[in-house]
């Protein structure tokens, strides 16, 4: 990859290298012929692992390196791969999560462990950089809050005392909180994405996954496609959208939106690559997918009001 990078070649063959790196799965070390002595357990092999311990053959001493690997081994980050699996989800996430549900999967980091480590390291970073600005905000609009204060009360009591019992639908009565309710559904979920975006892409992902794995159970790349890999795949997509907003956090004005924007489409590139649809069907299944599940919300939504309508006076 880096080689790509400081090639001095014309942009289209660097483009089309890049395509094929994309495409190329990892590769694994060579096995090493030499004659080796475990350090740990004073075994001789050969290979790049002892076969009684499983320690690594190139073992040497302390660096920098494994130091700081060490201390990611205790969040459970020093192993299996992290840093491969960010860039290749960064990069080339779809091809990426074909290898691994192909059964590559020693070179990357598990999908679900991946995705409460990057969800914990995207609350710590959003509520950390937040904190001392929510702080100062909230120094500076108490004085206001205060002054509003005596006023909102009034007038909430005032809208309170002047407020109907309810609405009639259909002959019937439907309490007033009920409506009030219902109507602060569409408040609560744009909180809950503001809170934390990564856990609310993540629970769509889950939402849309039924209707979308009878689009994607046939696709191109994977035909035989099961469910349970689906849903791998759908948790790594989430993970490449978290990667992109963490990185989102990190930096601020325009380049912070371009990020935000980039986590979308990557989302999107992740399930081309992964499925091998082409743009327009893909997205005409996602579109689809959509409508599906605003039919079936509706529906529920119907359901619900029905049966609230019912148990009303």
């Amino acid at each position: 990859m880096l080689k790509l990078l400081t090639d001095n070649r014309p942009w289209a063959v660097r483009k089309r290298a890049f395509h094929i790196w994309q495409q190329t799965p990892h590769t694994v070390a060579p096995l090493n012929e030499a004659t080796h002595t475990c350090k740990s357990c004073g075994t001789e092999f050969q290979g790049n692992y002892c076969p009684r311990c499983g320690q690594s053959a190139i073992v040497g001493r302390f660096s920098f390196k494994t130091a700081f690997l060490l201390f990611l081994d205790i969040w459970g980050m020093g192993n299996r791969g992290m840093f491969r699996s960010i860039r290749d989800l960064m990069l080339r996430p779809g091809y990426m999560i074909r290898d691994y549900v192909s059964g590559r999967q020693s070179a990357y980091f598990p999908p679900f462990k991946m995705f409460f480590i990057l969800m914990t390291i995207s609350l710590l970073i959003s509520h950390g950089l937040s904190l001392n600005l929510e702080e100062e905000e909230g120094q500076q609009q108490t004085t206001k809050v205060e002054q509003n204060d005596s006023t909102a009360i009034q007038i909430n009591k005032e809208a309170i005392d002047n407020e109907p019992p309810g609405i009639k639908v259909d002959g019937k009565v439907v309490d007033n909180g009920v409506i009030q309710y219902l109507k602060k559904t569409p408040h609560v979920i744009k909180a809950l994405e503001k809170k934390s975006p990564s856990l609310f892409a993540f629970a769509l992902l889950v939402l849309f996954s039924g209707p979308l794995y009878l689009f994607f159970r046939k696709c191109p790349a994977i035909p035989d496609l099961r469910y349970a890999e689906h849903l791998v795949a759908l948790v790594y997509t989430s993970n490449t959208y978290t990667i992109y907003q963490i990185l989102s956090s990190l930096t601020p004005g325009v380049l912070s939106d371009s990020l935000d924007l980039m986590a979308v489409i990557m989302v999107f590139i992740s399930l081309k690559q992964f499925t091998g649809y082409s743009k327009r069907r893909l997205l005409g299944y996602i579109i689809l997918t959509f409508l599906f599940f605003v039919v079936i919300f509706l529906a529920v939504f119907a359901v619900v009001l029905g049966i609230i309508m019912q148990t009303a006076h």
